[in-house]
């Protein structure tokens, strides 16, 4: 049964529902005879106890995509077609909801999605054709879970068309609309979706019989998503409180491999979840927190299979060559030599690998923790040396040069950054005693 606005809790005093711009939306997009709300998360959010006023907000509309563009533009409002087919429309609004993008470029820009009402008619797991409609029971039907097809309207009044929506929130409970099956076969991205809302609202509860089974049916399937669409919501599982219980249950049902991709599926490779249940324990107690990138790191047993999940899940390469720099860590000598790798790797390089150094009990938290704090503090110093000086002082220019000034800046280092003074005089002592 629908519930009506007057059954339902009202989000009038929600901070993001109060914003100017989400208001003025609202009034852009609601001409007479048509209807605008919010849906998904900050909906869900408010109506969990969660206050955030910088909540992503997206709405649901009866306008047609086309529509939607164009009341936005007559508004000045900049609009960006991020999906017509799918009737999606992006609108972009500064702080000063008075001031479109490109008017105002002081002020900060927020993306909010709007996304006509729709239905699927037909699919095949990673993309669905849909039809745009007026019916918003039908909309909230297509969706994945019924936490998410809640429904708010500028007013806070709540809209629950599926019936189970509020209810489901109230008890923490997170459970497909309708069948499971059915619904995972439209997108199997809904497996990783579940595991996530799952294990961040009712990680202590296992999940019903009927849909793990539909999960553990289906999660072979996984591998045929974009590797940017599994990529995205794998960090996001990542990066839960709860991330030891999520990735336990996906390796359960055969769905870690197959997020991670095929390059990676070998009978010789197992999945590093130790290491991550020890990174896990320890992360309370070091200076800030681990991040997705770095506890996916700790999955990796080994470089090669690190190289071929960063190809699969089409990682950039700053984060290939972040994930590959981590799983490369010196160990225990890292924790003896902290200022040697953090002047010739730098602080983010340093910091990730102390965490992969303490994960593989090869450093303690005590020295992990050292280690941290320092390259938090860390400004790097200046070689104070330079050819040209060694040139001036008789040394000709060559190899040997390079090689003198290499094994320099290596003492500089490890006597803790002398000045320049210094440098000179044991420059003076190597050369030319022939030491060099």
């Amino acid at each position: 049964m629908t519930r009506s606005p007057l059954q339902s809790p009202n989000l009038q005093g929600a901070p993001w529902l109060a914003k100017p711009q989400v208001q003025r939306l609202f009034e852009v997009l609601s001409p007479e005879g048509e209807e605008t709300r919010c849906v998904g998360g900050c909906v869900r959010d408010t109506l969990a106890g969660a206050v955030d006023p910088n909540v992503e907000v997206d709405m649901a509309t009866t306008l047609t995509p086309e529509a939607v563009l164009e009341r936005l533009e007559e508004a000045g409002i900049r609009a960006i077609a991020t999906g017509l087919t799918h009737g999606t429309v992006t609108a972009v609004m500064t702080e000063d909801e008075n001031a479109p993008v490109g008017k105002a470029q002081k002020s900060r820009s927020e993306n909010y999605e709007i996304t006509t009402l729709r239905r699927d008619v037909r699919g095949d797991g990673r993309h669905a054709e849909v039809v745009f409609g007026r019916d918003w029971q039908e909309d909230a039907m297509r969706r994945d879970l019924t936490i998410n097809a809640v429904y708010a309207d500028r007013h806070g009044a709540v809209y629950d068309p599926s019936g189970s929506g509020l209810e489901d929130i109230a008890a923490q409970r997170v459970r497909f609309i309708g069948d499971p099956a059915q619904r995972i076969r439209e997108d199997y991205l809904r497996i990783l979706r579940f595991v996530r809302f799952y294990f961040r609202l009712s990680p202590s509860v296992p999940p019903d019989a009927e849909t793990v089974q539909a999960i553990k049916n289906a999660a072979p399937q996984i591998v045929s998503l974009s590797g940017e669409r599994r990529q995205t919501e794998f960090l996001k599982i990542l990066a839960l409180a709860e991330v030891e219980k999520a990735v336990d249950f996906l390796a359960e049902v055969g769905a870690l491999e197959t997020t991670l991709g095929d390059e990676s599926r070998s009978g010789d490779r197992v999945w590093n979840l130790a290491r991550l249940s020890a990174l896990v324990a320890h992360e309370k107690g070091l200076p800030e927190a681990s991040d997705a990138l770095l506890r996916l790191a700790v999955l990796m047993p080994d470089t090669q299979t690190a190289d071929a999940v960063a190809s699969s899940l089409r990682l950039s390469h700053r984060r290939t060559q972040r994930l590959r720099a981590a799983l490369d860590h010196p160990g225990a000598d890292l924790a003896q030599r902290p200022q040697h790798y953090l002047h010739y790797k730098g602080a983010p390089c340093v910091s990730d690998q102390a965490v992969m150094a303490l994960a593989d009990g090869q450093i303690s938290p005590e020295e992990a923790g050292s280690v941290l704090r320092m390259a938090a503090e860390w400004v790097a110093p200046r070689f104070p040396l330079r050819g040209a000086e060694m040139a001036a002082a008789g040394m000709p220019e060559g190899p040997a040069m390079g090689r003198l000034l290499a094994e320099l800046e290596a003492w500089w280092v490890a006597q803790d950054f002398p000045a320049k003074r210094a440098v000179e005089a044991e420059f003076h002592r190597r050369w030319p005693s022939g030491k060099n």
